[in-house]
């Protein structure tokens, strides 16, 4: 059988032209020479200047003083030795009488006399390698003037051309030869007098390097701090944050519209209570006895409390029982929380008073955080009473909606959803009016609340034909949208104002690399969490569980070794960036840094550079041991 042989390209359509294709390469290599050529331009790329040997000389100066990190320091001692010098020449000439330094160790000036400005040559033999020596005229007042500071070569000697100042005198006058050396060695150090009489060690740890080792020490506690509040902050958040578990939250508009507007009320009668429960406490005598004795009788109270709240089944507790034991214990704990607050705060203020100096950060330590107690409560108790008014108001649309006929929930349903639409923009115009300080009701509240009542309404009309609104993506997108917000502002911005608000020190760059951890991990958390298996979750599911028990028997445990992976290598991260923030008064090693190259202190700089590069580097080793171990 015969085979037909394959058309040829021209039957088959289209010719093929392989010069297109070398066009198209040739078009593209030109625009890329084309490109490149204009960022060379802009970016100034020059060969000369890398080739200048003015340049070339600044940088092994400062290469070298960075290759030398000032770490230890030795005490030196000065050998100075004297030749006579006529200037201006006698008539009958001048030698003067050679002088030996050390026995080995000799200079001489060439010629031995000379004109006022003239230019001669000092060279010496014999001195020590490597060693900085200065050359000093002297006249008969005895004033030093420093003619130039040589350093000897390897073998000890050394060679300068000097101008002499205008200094005539017809008496013998000097030139005089210092030459500094070190005493004791790493291997062999030596106890020497000091300036001040003392006997100190030589060579000894610089006070550069003190204060190297003290900042570091600074830089790592305050990526600690920073660290642990921004996980802290971050593992919530990061479920808010993740789509597959927002996804399905889908709330009826009238619930969303009535949790929305308890949200506002709770957090007053939060705060409310948290400040009502902080003066009262504050009327009881300054006693960390009383306090603790508070906190006791509270604990048991607030556990008695408790369990009435949530009875056992078949208990005959009544419904109005359980709802005063739940609000009792709520008080209970606004109490409790405020008297340990309280009693840390004295407690700590007096141990730091009774024990020594060297462990009395201890009792601060305990001081501060019983603020930062009181602060939290405050902030915990406003939460508490949104979530708390959210639910009602929840709880409230749904037997509104079951029991109401349609039209009736309808009606209320537009007008809820556009009373939370008003309270929403309302919140956003007062924002704008602090901002810009516009300082005009129409623009701030009226329209604001006109806009969000419509939009509100938009909503709740568009949540009757649906049937329930998508509150969880809402949320979704929200918080993404804040953490993004959050991740583009450099901490170094953030410490800016920071600074501005609570003073130079590492206070001010853990707040900014805390803020700055909280986004960035809450969304790495996050993205952690929408790629988890979902056969688990579905698994739960299956069994009737609440959306609760899903998160924690059915995320949890596929999260917890990669969220322990992301918050060792953010401390990681917050080390290296702590550095950077003390540039601008953030604390830390970075501020010594910025210090001594603004100094022109290359040999200072080099040591905390040592300093900074040995910490991230064991940081490194430690993250990836317990990488190992936990993942």
């Amino acid at each position: 059988m015969q085979v037909d042989s394959p058309p040829e390209p021209e039957e088959q359509g289209r010719p093929r032209r392989p010069w297109r294709r070398t066009l198209w390469i040739v078009i593209g290599l030109l625009a890329g020479f084309i490109v490149y050529a204009y960022a060379f331009e802009t970016t100034e790329v020059s060969l000369e200047s890398i080739s200048d040997e003015t340049r070339q000389e600044s940088l092994f100066r400062v290469l070298r003083a960075l290759g030398n990190p000032e770490i230890l320091t030795y005490e030196a001692v000065d050998t100075a030795t004297d030749l006579d010098y006529m200037m201006p020449c006698p008539e009958e000439g001048f030698t003067p009488d050679p002088i030996e330094l050390d026995g080995s160790a000799n200079f001489a000036v060439d010629p031995p006399c000379a004109e006022p400005r003239d230019q001669v040559t000092v060279s010496g033999t014999g001195f020590v390698g490597n060693t900085s020596v200065n050359v000093f005229f002297v006249p008969p007042n005895g004033t030093q003037l420093r003619l130039a500071q040589v350093r000897t070569t390897q073998d000890g000697s050394f060679e300068e051309v000097v101008r002499l100042p205008n200094r005539p005198n017809e008496e013998v006058q000097t030139i005089r030869v210092v030459s500094r050396q070190t005493v004791g060695s790493i291997f062999d150090p030596a106890m020497v007098e000091s300036e001040d009489g003392d006997l100190v060690r030589s060579p000894r740890w610089s006070q550069n390097a003190i204060d190297t080792l003290d900042k570091i020490i600074e830089t790592v506690f305050l990526a600690l701090l920073a660290t642990t509040a921004g996980t802290i902050i971050a593992v919530p958040l990061s479920f808010i944050a993740a789509k597959n578990l927002m996804r399905d939250v889908r709330i009826p508009a009238l619930q969303v519209a009535l949790a929305i507007l308890g949200i506002p009320i709770g957090i007053l009668l939060g705060v409310l209570a948290s400040n009502t429960t902080a003066d009262l406490v504050e009327l009881l005598p300054d006693s960390a006895l009383l306090y603790g004795a508070a906190i006791l009788i509270l604990a048991w109270l607030i556990v008695r409390l408790l369990r009435m709240s949530v009875p056992l089944p078949g208990s005959p507790t009544s419904r109005t029982a359980r709802i005063g034991a739940g609000i009792g214990a709520g008080i209970g704990i606004l109490v409790a929380g405020q008297c340990l607050a309280r009693f840390a705060e004295i407690g700590g203020l007096w141990f730091a008073d009774v024990v020594p100096d060297g462990f009395a950060f201890l009792g601060r330590f305990v001081a501060t955080s019983g603020n930062i107690l009181a602060t939290i409560f405050t902030v915990l108790a406003a939460l508490a009473g949104a979530g708390i008014l959210a639910i009602l108001g929840s709880r409230l649309g749904y037997l509104i909606g079951g029991r109401a006929s349609d039209a009736v929930r309808d009606t209320i349903t537009i007008l809820a959803m556009a009373a939370a639409g008003a309270i929403v923009a309302l919140g956003f115009g007062q924002v704008i009016d602090w901002l810009y300080q516009i300082a005009n009701t129409r623009s701030t509240v009226v329209i604001p609340a006109i806009v969000g009542a419509l939009v509100g309404a938009f909503i709740g009309w568009r949540g009757l034909v649906n049937r329930q609104v998508g509150a969880g993506l809402s949320v979704y997108y929200v918080s993404r949208t804040v953490f993004n917000t959050l991740r583009s502002i450099e901490p170094l911005v953030m410490a800016i104002v920071f600074v501005i608000w609570v003073g130079l020190g590492p206070f001010a760059g853990a707040l900014a690399l805390g803020l700055h951890t909280v986004a960035a991990l809450s969304k790495l958390y996050s993205e952690q969490v929408e790629s988890i298996n979902q056969g688990p979750l579905e698994a739960i599911r299956a069994t009737g569980a609440t959306r609760l028990q899903t998160v924690v028997y059915g995320v949890v445990p596929q999260i917890v070794a990669p969220y322990i992976s992301f918050t060792m290598y953010r401390w990681d991260i917050n080390v290296r960036m702590s550095t950077i923030i003390g540039f601008v008064g953030g604390g830390g090693i970075g501020f010594l840094l910025q210090q001594n190259i603004g100094l022109l202190n290359y040999r200072a700089a080099a040591a905390q550079m040592l300093a900074i590069a040995i910490v991230v580097a064991t940081m490194d080793y430690l993250s990836s041991r317990l990488r190992e171990r936990f993942t």
